[in-house]
């Protein structure tokens, strides 16, 4: 705590002065408004002279002035900051401001118990002495009481205010603020989110706008940032998110249209959702429709006013649009939308301009509606993790800095390389070009502050100012480059993407330019930009090469490689420095080895806190709202970078200067090496690679263990890209094969454009093989049966003892047992995964039903966790058991997928015969139903496919054009068939099995429905439809949980015949997401096999019991009116049959049994005795012998 001693602070009075807030006011009253209370006290003691000066604001209709104290008072602040103003400057206390004293201004804001009597003891008299409009204190207490929560607090704040409460005098007797430890010590208590959460902004309201909601920017970036921030409880509690574009859309479009990329992230579906709950949507015509930002003005302002506890209500406004748009969009927020008590911050994405003019014309359009500190300009580049470490490499490691200058440095290489190329963004591109794109902005940007002399403060409200001077000074030390500094290049087919227009284009996709830095420090010392696309690897990083230590050449006979410093921006960010070692053995060569840090490995993966590593935009995003604005790029450093670049681009386009043609996936122009080593001399150890994110020798990946890749994919179907691509996405290395090369070569340039993921091509088995670490591990998704067999014959032969072979196709269970029984000769383990999802699910989180050796399932969870589905209850993935188990659980799961989907179509049929409903009025049914619980997968596909318009005869809905003719891929047959081979009555499955069979006979129905009759009209009733309807749902949603019923029976009964101890709860968790029979009943079928993991059947459990009671009469209702209207139901229908059977306790087959043994002998069994018995039922009839004999077998 800050403590101040008496005497020192009464050793003198304080000047004191006024400054014009309008003019910037002070930077310790701008810390006190943002409450950002750790920097006050820093403020305090670095400029002291403050704590005494006024600020002025004129209004309208009145000015007034405050001082610190005044200021700090009225925004709930700690008592520890409010001790310390007091003690810096004691009269502030008996000083009013706009007619109040500090007291008042506490008592009218609901400051905390704390800080009332910290004041009270500073100014005893306050309590009885009225503000300018008579009020007491009592009577302002009176007049507030609101603002406290707890009584409590209020009942003592009324015994200061009475007198009744005696105050501690040692409060203000410690040292003062020049002499505070004390603050280090605090700071140093707290975390950084204890930290931010101290902070005023944290305590406000905020409404953050993304203007360009229906972008790529805002889904991919933006919004996927805030979810991020809101997970880690970085945004004030009562947040709103509003969206703002042209697109015409509902809340609800914005959000299903936000929730695939929000899923992409690590957040779980309940932080998703309620995330969801707080983004609102407004259209307008335009980007300056005054009239929308009005009404969305007037929508926010009323959400703020519901939030009366708020002393300020920030809005911050993110621009997700392009350049072009910045004026009207401007313009129109400021004269509707800009915040009337807290601040209003804009966010700006680049490109900033063209060119200089561009530039300036842009910052005179948006310097007329908005000061520089409200403004924002985004450099992702300047929220990456290498970036920001650079200050703190810097600057707190005293070796770098001595190293830091022209004496040690040989040159400096800014790198930028891109595995892809335009892929569709030609037309941007052309119009830009390399420079622009990634040279004049992101590394120019990082040569800044790699370059700039040391800033007085790099954290805090001053830090952003004094950083960004330094850099300016670096930028004005570089010349503007020319021509002969820089060397041209463009990949080969360049002007083949189609929304390239000019076909002769000389835009650069290649470029390596050298430039100075014309500092005592950098003197003569070249820095070169090297960026290029469509090139042999992904990589940005910082590489400082250092002279060759001295007489180095003569004692290691010129075999002494340059020490090197490498920052890797990208990918799998990392620090290492080349240094030379003794190589080991004999030799007494010097050998590059590297002290690094990689930190994936170092702080995040190997801890377990793998996601907590926040992305840059994360990082800017909460920078804003803090308002920090180190990382972002002032408008003097806009202009200073464009009187760089300006003269060489113009000259580029005015001469038309043709670039260098190089080959895709090369390093570049050959001649460009050629270039850097003569401009900068540059020595390159070709000993050394960058290989996979991880810095090896080169000899460490030629030999005999060569393999890099984490897992192989053969079979790129779209089911085998997208897993693949998905896996991929994850950060796991995947090798990927196919029959085709043209597959291969298709998913690999998907990988590069879904953001150049880790992912590697091959040319035949034996390549694809090579190319995986040990142990292997190959999953395979071709078509089942003897493809599976060609392809393990095929990638067999090159697996060794160990390696693992997991098929993930839809394969009938007893081939896998017997492919797993073949391979294990070889010491090769066979698995059988079965993969739900269909192709979205492949790509995005599938549900994963794992079977065979429990080893090989623990070599891949890590890798199987990660890609699949993710619900509040874990990832999507099970071990099932032994081989062949996986495959007969997905192959039940298709099952009940059949049953499922023919008792939607049944429902639907029903809906449109019966209650005549067209397809809009059945989409907006099954869309309501989604959103209770019927809630599905399924039924939410439902009412999207009911309410799609066809878009080939612009004629009606495409379900009207569909032929009503039904096939399948064989598991439902096979569900069929194992359900009769154990026994397993499977009414709603067998039942979807006979429907699409008979919908294959179109050419018959159609006949028959000539000749055979109908029920007649007049035994159909009278339908009410609003309590007709309320059956239909009762009815689908009884029949759905006797169809999970129904399947996992069948798989207990498969469990329990083969002793694969199958978990059905486990089942029923990894079906709730990823899956096509993903439902909200799951949830209950979870609970009820946890509860009694050894029910004989879900219906035995009496929650699921009492659902299917409560149904029950509706259902029969349905049916019955089925049967009136001649509508086949067979799954409805026979699942309904099912519980009836089910639940009665004695059925006819006792007159079957009896049958039976009157035609055949077969013998019956008794209520009344054991074992089997036969009956001469007439006199033809002849004794069938031994009954025993005659029986054995039969079951």
């Amino acid at each position: 705590m800050f403590h101040f001693r008496r005497k020192e602070r009464d050793a003198g009075k304080r000047q004191v002065r006024q400054v014009d807030y309008a003019k910037g006011g002070t930077l310790l009253h701008t810390a006190i408004e943002q409450r950002q209370w750790k920097s006050v006290l820093s403020r305090m003691q670095h400029s002291p002279h403050e704590i005494s000066t006024f600020v002025y604001r004129t209004d309208t209709s009145c000015k007034y002035r405050l001082l610190p104290l005044h200021s700090a008072v009225m925004r709930n602040p700690p008592t520890l900051v409010v001790s310390a103003l007091i003690s810096a400057y004691p009269e502030a206390v008996s000083v009013k401001c706009d007619g109040n004293l500090p007291l008042h201004f506490a008592l009218k804001h609901g400051a905390s118990l704390d800080v009332i009597q910290t004041l009270t003891l500073a100014h005893p008299k306050a309590v009885e002495m009225s503000d300018d409009d008579g009020n007491t204190c009592l009577d302002i207490f009176s007049s507030n009481k609101s603002k406290w929560n707890k009584d409590t607090e209020k009942d003592s704040i009324l015994n200061v205010l009475n007198g009744s409460v005696i105050l501690d005098d040692e409060a203000l007797q410690v040292t003062p603020v020049k002499d505070v430890p004390a603050k280090k010590s605090a700071a140093e208590s707290h975390d950084m989110k204890t930290t931010i959460n101290e902070e005023g902004w944290k305590k406000a309201g905020l409404t953050i706008v993304v203007v360009g909601a229906s972008g790529d920017l805002a889904k991919k970036k933006t919004y996927p940032s805030l979810l991020y921030l809101f997970d880690d409880s970085l945004l004030p509690n009562d947040t709103i998110i509003w969206g703002y574009a042209r697109s015409n859309m509902s809340h609800d479009d914005l959000r299903n249209k936000l929730r695939p990329f929000l899923e992409k992230t690590s957040c779980s579906q309940k932080v998703i959702s309620d995330f969801l709950s707080r983004c609102f949507y407004k259209s307008g015509q335009s980007y300056g429709d005054i009239a929308a930002y009005t009404d969305l003005n007037q929508q926010i302002t009323s959400n703020e006013t519901k939030l009366s506890n708020k002393l300020e209500h920030n809005r911050l406004f993110y621009f997700a649009i392009p350049p072009n748009v910045f004026e009207e969009t401007g313009v129109a927020i400021k004269q509707t939308c800009t915040a009337e008590k807290g601040w209003t911050r804009v966010v700006l994405e680049k490109p900033f301009g063209r060119d200089l003019k561009s530039c300036e014309d842009m910052l005179a359009t948006l310097s007329k509606h908005f000061s520089e500190e409200q403004l924002f300009r985004i450099d992702h580049y300047l929220g990456k993790e290498m970036v920001q470490n650079l200050l703190v490499l810097r600057f707190g490691n005293l070796m770098f800095e001595r190293l830091w200058d022209r004496n040690s440095i040989q040159c400096v290489i800014l790198t930028f390389k891109e595995p892809f190329g335009t892929e569709g963004r030609g037309g941007y591109f052309d119009h830009y070009g390399i420079i622009r794109d990634i040279v004049q902005n992101h590394l120019l940007q990082v040569l800044t502050l790699l370059a700039m002399e040391a800033p007085t403060k790099v954290d805090g409200p001053e830090a952003g100012e004094s950083i960004r001077n330094a850099k300016v000074q670096v930028l004005n030390s570089i010349p503007p480059i020319t021509i002969d500094e820089c060397f041209l290049g463009q990949y080969e087919g360049y002007t083949d993407d189609e929304t390239i227009e000019n076909k002769n284009s000389n835009t650069p996709t290649f470029v390596a330019i050298r430039c100075f830095v014309h500092t005592p420090r950098w003197s003569g010392i070249p820095f070169i930009f090297k960026a290029g696309k469509a090139l042999n690897e992904r990589k940005a990083e910082m590489r400082i090469q250092f002279k060759n230590p001295p007489a180095a050449e003569f004692m290691f006979d010129d075999k002494c490689p340059r020490n090197e410093l490498v920052m890797r921006m990208q990918p799998n960010e990392a620090i290492y420095f080349k240094t030379n070692v003794k190589s080991p053995g004999f030799s007494g060569a010097p050998i590059q080895s590297e002290l690094e840090v990689n930190y994936n490995t170092r702080f995040f993966s190997n801890s377990g806190n793998a996601d907590n590593n926040p992305d840059a935009y994360t990082r800017l995003i909460l920078d804003v709202l803090r308002g920090r604005s180190a990382a972002f790029v002032r408008e003097d450093e806009l202009r200073r970078s464009w009187e760089i670049f300006t003269p060489l681009l113009h000259k580029i386009e005015r001469e038309n200067i043709k670039p260098v043609i190089y080959k895709r996936g090369s390093r570049g122009p050959p001649e460009a090496d050629l270039f850097i080593e003569e401009k900068s001399g540059y020595i390159r150890n070709k000993d050394y690679v960058f290989h996979n994110g991880n810095v090896e020798r080169k000899s460490s990946i030629q030999g005999h263990n060569a393999g890099t890749a984490d897992i192989g994919v053969y079979g790129l179907s779209v089911m085998g890209q997208n897993f693949a691509l998905n896996v991929a996405s994850h950060g796991f290395v995947v090798c990927v094969g196919n029959r085709s090369p043209s597959k291969v070569d298709d998913t690999v340039r998907r990988a590069l454009i879904e953001g150049n993921l880790p992912l590697v091509g091959s040319s035949g088995p034996k390549e694809f093989i090579s190319k995986l670490k040990r142990p292997r591990k190959v999953i395979l998704l071709v078509q089942a049966g003897t493809a599976v067999d060609l392809t393990i014959d095929a990638l067999g032969k090159y697996m060794e003892k160990g390696d693992m072979i997991i098929d993930g196709g839809n394969e009938w269970y007893p081939n896998s047992i017997n492919r797993a029984k073949q391979l294990e000769s070889k010491g090769i383990m066979f698995c059988g995964m079965g993969i739900s999802g269909g192709e979205e699910g492949a790509r995005e989180g599938p549900s994963l039903m794992f079977g065979g050796p429990f080893d090989a399932y623990k070599e891949l969870e890590m890798i199987l966790t990660s890609c699949a589905a993710q619900t509040s209850t874990g990832p999507c993935v099970q071990y099932i058991g032994p081989i062949g188990s996986g495959n007969y659980v997905k192959m039940v799961h298709n099952g009940i997928e059949y049953g499922d989907m023919q008792l939607i179509a049944e429902v639907y049929d029903v809906m449109k015969i019966i209650l005549g409903l067209d397809n809009i009025s059945m989409s907006k049914v099954f869309d309501q139903w989604n959103k209770g619980r019927l809630e599905s997968y399924l039924i939410e596909i439902t009412a999207i496919i009911l309410s799609r318009k066809d878009d080939i005869t612009r004629k009606g809905h495409v379900l009207d054009h569909i032929l009503d003719k039904t096939g399948g891929k064989g598991t439902g047959k096979w569900t069929v068939q194992e359900a009769a081979e154990l026994s397993v009555s499977t009414p709603a499955i067998s039942g979807a099995l006979d429907a699409r069979l008979l919908s294959g006979r179109k050419e018959e129905r159609v006949k028959a429905s000539k000749i055979l009759m109908g029920p007649s009209t007049s035994s159909q009733s009278v339908i009410d439809n609003d309590q007709f309807m309320e059956d239909l749902e009762k009815a689908l949603y009884a029949a759905k949980i006797c169809n999970y019923a129904q399947g996992l029976s069948l798989i207990k009964c498969a469990s329990d015949t083969k002793k694969w101890d199958i978990n059905l709860a486990g089942c029923a968790r990894i079906w709730k997401g990823g899956c096509i029979i993903r439902a909200a009943i799951l949830d209950k079928v979870q609970a009820a096999y946890t509860a009694n993991p050894y029910l004989p059947n879900l219906m035995f459990d009496p929650a699921i019991a009492a659902e299917l009671n409560s149904c029950l009469a509706s259902w029969r209702n349905v049916v019955i009116a089925c049967a009136n209207h001649g509508i086949p139901c067979p799954a409805l229908g026979g699942t309904l049959n099912y519980l009836d059977s089910f639940r009665t306790e004695s059925l006819p087959a006792n007159l079957t049994q009896a049958q039976r043994d009157f035609f055949g002998g077969h013998t019956y069994e008794r209520i009344d005795a054991a074992g089997p018995h036969h009956c001469v039922w007439t006199d033809a009839h002849k004794d069938i012998g031994n009954i025993l004999e005659r029986t054995r077998g039969e079951n």
